[in-house]
Parts: C-alpha cells; structure tokens; sequence
C-alpha cells in the first residue's frame, strides 16, 4: 500500500482533532449559560424578583456550567461532555417537575439536549440520553393522570407573555444552535476537502516521481513499458521497425572515484539533454537505472536505424564541460529490433544487453546490432558458468609450470604457475575464455585461493627434491582484492604448507591498480610486510604509470611479450624495450621478458640488461612432474 506523503500526515486528516472538540465543548456551554441566564431574567422578572425554587435551579446550574467552562481541556472533554449533558437533562426534567410536566415549555428543550448529545458525544450517551428523556415524558403523563404535579397550572391561569418569551428563547437558541452544528458541518466537510483536494495532488507528484528520474527528468523504465506496449500494437499495421536501443556509460564509477558524484551526476545530465535532443515523434528517450538509458527508435529500415545510432555515440563521445573538468564518458551500445528480437520489453532489454556486452574478435565496435549467436553464445556461457562453479570439487584444475630462466646463467630460478581446466563435458577450455567468466560470477576468488594452495605446495615439493632456491609465481584478480581477505588466506596457505613467504611472488596488471587503489594498496603493504614479493604483470600495454611502482613497492617488472617477440626486427619495440629495462633498472625492480621462443631474441635481451626471460625457447608450461623433470635436467 502506498504511504502517505510525508506533506500529510494521518493525523492532519481527521474529521474532529482534540482543539476542535474543546472549542465546540465549550462554546456549548457559553449558549447553555445565557439561555440559562435569560431564563432566569424571565423568571424573576415574572415573579416580581421574588426567589424561587427553579430560579434558584437555574442559578446553580449556570454555576455548574462555569465550573465545567474552567474545567475543559482535551483531556477533560470527553468526562465534561457527558457531565454537561446529563446536567442539563436532570434541569430540564427539574424543571418540568416544577412547571406543568409535558406542557411546560422546558419540554421544547428535549430535541435541543438530543441535538447536543449528537454533537458532544458518543452513541451510548445518546442512547441513554433518549431512553431517559422518553421515560421522563412518560412518567410526566402518567403524573398528569394522577394529579400528581401540585405546581401544575391550567392554560387559562398560566401568565401569557412569561410563556411567549420562554417558548421564544428556546426557539431562539434552538435554532442558532442548529445553525451552529450546521455552519460546523459545513466547515468541517470543506477542510474535509482542502485535505482530500492536497492528498490528491500530494498522490499525483508522488506518481510523476515514481515515473521520472529524478535526476535527468526523463521517463523511466514504467513509462517505456506504456510506451512500447502501444508502439508495438501500432507497429503491426505500419510495417516499421522498432529499435529497443540501450546505452551503458561504461566509465561512470571511474569518473565517480577520479572526480566526485556530483561531477559524475552533472556529467549525465548533460548527456540526457543530448539524448533529448534527439527526441521527436518517432523517438523517445527514457533513463532506467545510474549509467543506463533506453532509447525507442521507430525507422522504415534496419539503415535508418544504424545511421541514427552513430549519431547518438558520437554525441556521446564529445567532451563534457562540468564546472572545471573536461569529461570524456565512455557509452556502450546494443540494439535489438522488434518484432524481430522480442515482442515485450523483457525480451528486448535483455538482447539489447547482449548486443551491447557481446565483443568482436577485434575491437568492440561502437555498437551492436543483436543476433541468435549472442543468445546462443550467452546460453553455452551460462553452461559453462554452472560447469566452472563445480570445477574445484570435482578436480577439475590443474596446474602447469612454466620456467623463468636467469639470462645470464640460462639456470631455472623460478616458474610461473598456471591454470588449466579440462572438463568432462567441454574439454579443454582456455583461460582466455574461463578467467574472465569466473571474474564475472565471482568464482575467480576461489580459484585463486586454490592457485596459490597447489602452487605453494608444489614450490614446497621442490625444495624437499633440493631445488632450495626456486620462487613460485601467482597470478592475481582484481576481485581477489575486495573480499579484504587476501592476506589472510594466503599466509595460512604459507604457514600450511611451511613455505616461507618470500618463496611466493604475486603478479599484478596495471588495469587492476585502477580499480580501488587505497584497498588495494593497503592489502599489498600488508603482504609485503610478510615478505611476498610483488609483480606488475604485461608491462606497457596499459596506463604504464611509473607512480604504480613505487607507490606499491613493485619488486619485479615483467615486459609484455607482445614487444619482446619483435625486437630482432622492429626498432621501435626494440627502443622501448630498452628504455624500460633501463628504468626498471634506475628503480632497482627486477625485470623479467615474457614471450622468448628464440635465441636470439634471448642474447639481444641479456645485452640490453634484462635479467630474467620465460618462453617457449625453454619450455612450454609442463605438469608438476615434467617440471621437476626439467629441473633435474637443467642442474644436471
């Protein structure tokens, strides 16, 4: 059920609030005082100011009425309510008893007290109300019959204008205390109104919010839903197509951590209204979560489509000026086409998403268009995903070895581990493929809590074979960094296997120190102070900030081997190659050349000064019993 906003509170609406009730309470008792007062007037005046017995009712009664006046809070009123009412009754019926019982003008106050109780009170002091004052009219005729009121006078004898005036202060009364209830009925029903009148306007913006951002002003995923639903009931008869286009700003937490939410946030406003400029019949444009928005785009033809979508990313790509800050956001985008890929916006969104997560064996494109292979493709994954799941329990894993070799002395001082998987179902799948799948479902933080449990006992092993001074190298995930564990695991890993910690090596790449550099940092330091030693894996191939090196206390440096295969022929690598051995060098970080399959690219890195090499020259990666055959051969 939808709360209440918070500009009306439930207690604002009710019909009577506890001020009103005593206001109405005692305004009663100021009109029941003067008709009392005047009553009293009209008796002494008609009795020659003589006292009698029902003017010195009246008298005590008009004392009571103030007492109660004083008296009544909102705590008290209820109590007072029913005291004044059945007060005033017992006066009434005094005075009836004095005067001539049911001919008595008092009687005329009877439809007056039900009035009151109606108003001051509840139902059971009405009931009991009206019970009595029957009962008193009874008893009164059945008085008449038996002579029994001595005070009764006959019509003829009664003073003429005494009664007049009486019958007319009743009257009078009576009716401005009709009026009274009325005027207040009416006065209340009209607040009744203005209440329901600012409720419904309250409901109506709280709706508009639940149907736009509140960010960019755009519709949302509620509003497209309405949308679509009428486009493609529409569609059916038209022949167009329609585009379910979504566009993802791939960089947003990026720019939230290197600037501030509020540039971030600045930065999609602007975007939204570049998006909208783009609106127009057969286009509209609505926002569905932080960096996603949904464009429909209705076109004759597939080409309409296309043209219009490169338009929308090179808007995308312009620089975004916020305040002081230059930003660049990065927009992913994928298309799916109704009624072709979906009928529903379900369908749609979900191709649309695999359009635009789904890369080309090249670069990624500025956009995708939606195909069966993706949803086949993303089938085989989620396959593939259940199978990684239950890869660790079912000895699945296993690990290879490859050497790193000491340039100088061609001697094996270490080796890098590696993962393989080999699965029942699929064979051999490469890491290429299954690394970043276990990254994505979040299986990648137990592989490598397994990784470094086989690679520290394998190291373990070699040293119980007298290969004393072999390190063991691990490679590291960005995820593994967010559980703020690491540590942990990994010096139980150590301690179990009774290996100590400087035997271990951990590789880094550079994108991973993007992600969350203070926990990152503070995790390594913790490691570090353990004596694992740490390595930026891939070198040059991404941001390549020197800062990182020193800012993580980086001991080993490993040049990619996308440079190291060509130096024998490319000057340019060969210089670059270079130039990082010798920083590498100027920081006193070891170096090591990934990608050695011949000796000459071997003799030339040596030359250079690089110090350590791994490749195919000296050995593919090998089971752990092939490697310590290796070993035993190279130490031969």
């Amino acid at each position: 059920m939808m709360a209440l906003p918070d500009e009306v509170p439930r207690s604002s609406i009710t019909l009577f609030s506890d001020q009103a009730k005593v206001h109405r309470l005692r305004l009663t008792l100021k009109i029941l005082t003067t008709i009392l007062a005047l009553l009293l007037f009209s008796e002494l005046f008609f009795n020659d100011f003589l006292p009698t017995t029902l003017a010195f009712a009246m008298f005590s009664s008009i004392i009571i009425l103030v007492f109660f006046f004083l008296w009544a809070s909102a705590d008290t009123c209820s109590v007072i309510s029913g005291m004044v009412l059945w007060s005033v009754a017992v006066f009434i019926t005094y005075a009836c008893w004095l005067g001539n019982g049911i001919f008595d003008t008092s009687v005329l106050a009877f439809p007056c007290l039900l009035m009151l109780a109606i108003v001051l009170s509840g139902k059971l002091i009405f009931i009991s109300l009206f019970v009595y004052l029957v009962s008193a009219l009874c008893f009164f005729a059945f008085a008449h019959s038996q002579g029994l009121l001595s005070g009764a006078l006959l019509f003829e004898s009664l003073p003429l204008w005494g009664r007049v005036f009486s019958y007319i202060i009743t009257l009078t009364f009576f009716s401005i205390g009709v009026f009274y209830i009325f005027s207040d009925i009416r006065k209340r029903f009209k607040k009744i109104l203005e209440k329901n009148a600012s409720l419904e306007l309250a409901i109506n913006q709280l709706r508009k919010r639940s149907r736009y951002d509140q960010l960019t002003q755009l519709p949302n995923d509620q509003v497209c839903k309405t949308d679509l639903d009428s486009i493609l009931q529409q569609q059916k008869t038209s022949g167009n197509i329609l585009a379910f286009i979504t566009l993802n700003v791939s960089n947003q937490h990026s720019i939230k951590m290197n600037y501030s939410h509020r540039i971030c946030d600045e930065s999609l406003k602007q975007l939204a209204n570049r998006l909208i400029s783009f609106s127009n019949d057969n286009t509209s444009i609505y926002r569905f979560q932080e960096n996603e928005f949904v464009i429909l785009k209705n076109s004759i033809d597939y080409r309409g489509i296309s043209s219009f979508v490169e338009k929308v990313h090179q808007a995308c790509c312009h620089t975004f000026h916020v305040t002081d800050f230059d930003v660049v956001l990065q927009p992913d985008i994928g298309i799916a086409l109704a009624p072709f890929d979906g009928s529903t916006m379900a369908d749609l969104r979900h191709n649309s998403h695999l359009a635009m997560h789904t890369k080309s064996a090249g670069e990624k494109a500025d956009f995708n268009f939606f195909d069966q292979a993706m949803a086949i493709q993303e089938q085989e994954k989620l396959q593939l995903t259940k199978a990684l799941r239950n890869a660790i329990q079912n000895n699945e894993l296993v690990l290879h070895f490859q050497p790193k070799v000491d340039l100088a002395t061609e001697k094996i001082i270490g080796a890098e581990a590696l993962i393989r998987w080999i699965s029942p179902e699929f064979g051999f799948i490469p890491p290429t493929v299954f690394i970043p799948l276990a990254e994505q479902t979040g299986v990648i933080t137990d592989i490598t809590h397994w990784v470094i449990e086989h690679s520290v006992n394998a190291c373990k092993q070699w040293q119980e074979l007298g290969f004393t001074k072999l390190c063991i190298a691990v490679n590291l995930s960005a995820e593994d960094f967010k559980r703020g564990n690491l540590a942990m695991h990994t010096m139980a890993l150590l301690h179990q296997a009774n290996l100590p910690a400087h035997f271990l090596e951990l590789e880094l790449t550079e994108s991973m120190l993007m992600d969350d550099i203070n926990s990152i940092q503070k995790q390594i330091n913790e490691l570090r102070s353990f004596g694992i030693s740490f390595a930026i894996d891939d070198f040059g191939t991404g941001y390549s900030n020197l800062g990182y090196l020193t800012k993580f206390n980086v001991s080993i440096l490993k040049l990619d081997r996308s440079f190291v295969m060509n130096i024998c022929q490319s000057s340019n690598e060969l210089q670059i190659v270079k130039a990082i051995i010798e920083m590498s060098k100027s920081l006193n970080i070891t170096n090591v050349a990934e990608g050695i399959e011949d000796k000459e690219t071997a003799n030339l890195l040596a030359k250079l000064g690089c110090e350590i090499g791994q490749g195919y020259l000296w050995s593919k990666p090998l089971p752990q019993q092939e490697f310590i055959a290796l070993l035993s051969e190279n130490n031969a």
